[in-house]
């Protein structure tokens, strides 16, 4: 897993390349220190649903995210082996809240932390900028921050489940580091393939996943797309517009995205016996919940659209956003035999 700390010494060079690329204007946002997060007051804890054990399903779900539990645990009882250790039991499934993501316009803001760590002296800022095209279209600029999050952890609460992560908070990656997220033509040099999908093309496609992500599905083959919050390609700071608080959730998306393409994510096996790396995401294995400037009242979907989910979640002067990632975890909870 990638460290703050190992980032900060090894893209030395990169933060000082990004640091004398001309300042774009910069929004309204400060970084304030009522968003130190707190697990208790800041997730919505009805995400966690629905849970599966054994087959029976625990709790309700949004009748648009229905198709999201498709790879709930059906078949009851399990048997995992690793190494010489052997146990058997039942699977479990639910979602996790696991990771955090920031997406600001004020750059070195730890929203988590409720501090700015990384003055900038006026670099690095996001914006905002119309499109001289002949649509109301703008494009938007910020910056993420992705935290290791593990919840249940910091409660202390499941800590038996073999599938619950035994890691500290930490900070995994922070993008002013990263001249590739402060321009899409660098990140098409790191990452190849974004040239392939990154195109008008490859986005028709995307208009089948818009489609099912306004009716609560997810269409995991259409990897490149984030239903109607655009393309992860490029795999940069720049996105299209026409909603703000959309437009937050697809750099959260896509900044979740490129932590797989850094190797950096994982996923539960469908057994539920271990967790496997996960270099192109299973978009149905993610949704996401707003905290900052409004807590959301939901977990939407990758690509929702913003109509279903967004409105007054937009306070007035307040441009950073802060979103907590549940990942759905399938889990064989058992007893090890010697």
């Amino acid at each position: 897993m990638i460290r703050a700390c190992t980032l900060l010494r090894s893209a030395a060079i990169g933060m000082a390349i990004a640091l004398i690329s001309p300042a774009t204007p910069a929004l309204a946002s400060k970084c304030e220190a009522g968003t130190i997060f707190n697990p208790v007051t800041k997730v919505r804890w009805n995400c966690i649903f629905p849970i599966t054990i054994g087959g029976v399903r625990v709790g309700s779900f949004d009748k648009l995210d229905k198709a999201l539990d498709a790879q709930s645990a059906s078949k009851p009882l399990c048997a995992c082996r690793k190494g010489a250790s052997f146990w058997f039991g039942v699977k479990v499934s639910f979602w996790s809240p696991n990771r955090m993501v920031d997406v600001l316009t004020e750059p070195g803001c730890m929203m988590a932390l409720g501090a700015d760590l990384m003055p900038t002296g006026g670099k690095l800022q996001g914006s905002q900028s119309s499109i001289a095209d002949g649509t109301n279209s703008r494009k938007m600029f910020a910056q993420m921050h992705y935290y290791i999050a593990p919840v249940w952890k910091m409660l202390d609460m499941f800590t038996d489940l073999p599938c619950i992560e035994d890691e500290g908070f930490d900070v995994a990656m922070i993008t002013e580091v990263l001249p590739t997220w402060q321009s899409g033509t660098l990140g098409a040099i790191i990452q190849p393939e974004g040239i392939l999908f990154g195109n008008p093309a490859a986005g028709l496609a995307c208009m089948a996943d818009s489609a099912a992500a306004a009716a609560g599905k997810v269409i995991d083959p259409l990897f490149w797309c984030m239903g109607s919050w655009g393309a992860t390609y490029p795999i940069a700071g720049d996105i299209h517009f026409d909603d703000s608080v959309e437009a937050w959730a697809g750099l959260a998306a896509r900044g979740t995205y490129m932590m797989g393409r850094l190797g950096a994510l994982t996923i539960s096996s469908p057994d539920g016996c271990s967790f496997k790396p996960q270099p192109i995401w299973t978009k149905s294995r993610y949704k996401l919940q707003l905290m900052e400037p409004v807590k959301g009242g939901k977990c939407v979907n990758i690509g929702r659209p913003g109509a279903l989910w967004s409105s007054a979640k937009h306070a007035p002067g307040k441009d950073n956003a802060q979103f907590m990632l549940f990942e759905k975890v399938i889990c064989c909870a058992g007893i090890s035999t010697p």
